[in-house]
């Protein structure tokens, strides 16, 4: 497995975060042709044993991926799957003991399935639980799920590598994370060292630690990266030989990335970012088509966004709360909690409807005038005169910034 100490340090890996079918489909043709090694994770609440709300179990989504690697011609050894944020996190309010239970058999069907980087995370306040938890009880639950991981690998003779640290901003973004404290740090690695100390060689295979950069990002505002505010924090995590995780780093530029992964931050976690990519170019298909399209034919699928999504508001409501610019958040906010619709009945017909009726290909003056900075790659054959190629080329062009940074 390629996703060690020593080949962080000597450059980085940007991390695809969604289950977004056509956000991982370009994902993987982007590291096919740019030669990269890539990490694509997943969440509990996206994927579970039970579903989640991809309705995936972890079994379909490496089935889902290992079809798409076989079908875009990548070498398997370049992408490593992950299980991000695994605990108790979609039982949080459910008591300890049947809480945890449900994080072991998440674990346990991780490994299993052969996901090799595995992010440990307890740091949430169960049912029963104070408001706060404590380094200790934080440590000692993950302790218990390692326990899992590292029997079910020894099982199957899966080699994996660990991510632990909890310090992240909200889930999705929302708000300006802060910036993890060395006095914070030192208790949480101090905490972890107790409760790992008795498993062999485990500090060889933990490879990141994530902790808070100050970064994020809100339905209006990108938290820049500042590597002064950073020095202290990172020069002590290089002194426990670990490179840090970070979060959130969706909508930073091309070369705030790069300082991240200059300065020790090696694993770049990527996902709204990239379903708004996706979103973008749905919507702009959505413009041609009021162009070229009168009759019923027509997808309407932004309407038909905009009523499930009211309907059910369960993914947004939290989030967006000005009813004044509700639709405009609906539609295009930073913090893109439409990727969460995509897989609802009725908008996967009317997503369907509308790339059928380009099936043929678009008229190029649309091309030019929509997707310019796909217009001339078309003229030039390097992609397909399809919908399919002008969403993913919006895609790659997010991720083009995430090439740049890792290599360095």
């Amino acid at each position: 497995m390629w996703l060690t100490k020593e080949y962080l340090r000597k450059k980085g890996v940007y991390s695809i975060c969604s289950s977004n079918p056509y956000v991982i489909e370009a994902s993987i043709e982007f590291a096919r042709e740019k030669d990269d090694f890539i990490l694509i994770e997943v969440t509990p609440h996206q994927v579970n044993q039970y579903g989640g709300y991809s309705g995936m179990t972890p079994d379909d989504f490496r089935n889902f991926i290992e079809k798409l690697i076989k079908q875009k011609n990548i070498e398997r050894d370049r992408i490593i799957l992950g299980g991000d944020h695994l605990g108790p996190l979609p039982w949080k309010d459910e008591p300890y003991f049947s809480a945890m239970k449900k994080a072991k058999e998440l674990v346990k069907a991780f490994v299993e399935s052969g996901y090799q980087k595995i992010h440990l995370d307890c740091s949430m306040p169960l049912g029963n639980d104070p408001q706060i938890l404590s380094p200790e009880v934080i440590a000692e639950r993950a302790r218990e799920l390692l326990e899992v991981a590292e029997d079910s690998a020894k099982k199957n003779n899966f080699e994996l590598v660990y991510v632990v640290g909890t310090d992240v901003p909200v889930a999705g973004g929302g708000e300006e994370e802060g910036i993890t404290t060395l006095e914070d740090f030192r208790k949480s690695s101090l905490a972890l060292k107790k409760y790992f100390k008795d498993i062999p060689h485990i500090w060889e295979k933990i490879v990141g630690f994530v902790i808070m950069l100050g970064i994020g990002f809100s339905y209006d505002k990108v938290f820049p990266y500042e590597r002064e505010k950073t020095k202290e924090i990172l020069e002590e995590i290089k002194k426990e030989d670990l490179f840090v995780e970070a979060h959130s780093t969706d909508y930073q530029t091309k070369e705030a990335l790069r300082s991240m992964v200059e300065d020790g931050i090696r694993i770049l976690k990527v996902g709204p970012a990239l379903t708004a990519a996706f979103r973008r170019a749905v919507f702009l298909l959505s413009l041609i088509e009021d162009e070229v399209i009168k009759d019923k034919s027509k997808s309407n699928i932004k309407e038909i966004l905009l009523e499930v999504m009211l309907e059910d508001n369960k993914y947004w409501r939290s989030y967006y709360k000005n009813n004044n610019i509700l639709k405009i958040d609906l539609y295009y906010n930073l913090l893109d909690r439409i990727r969460y619709y995509w897989e609802y009945k009725e908008v996967k017909k009317a997503l369907n409807k509308l790339l059928d009726n380009f099936s043929e290909g678009l008229d190029i003056k649309f091309i030019y005038q929509y997707f310019y900075d796909s217009y001339f790659l078309v003229r030039e054959g390097k992609i397909k005169n399809n919908p399919i190629s002008l969403i993913g080329n919006e895609i790659k062009k997010v991720l083009e910034d995430y090439h740049f940074a890792i290599n360095l």
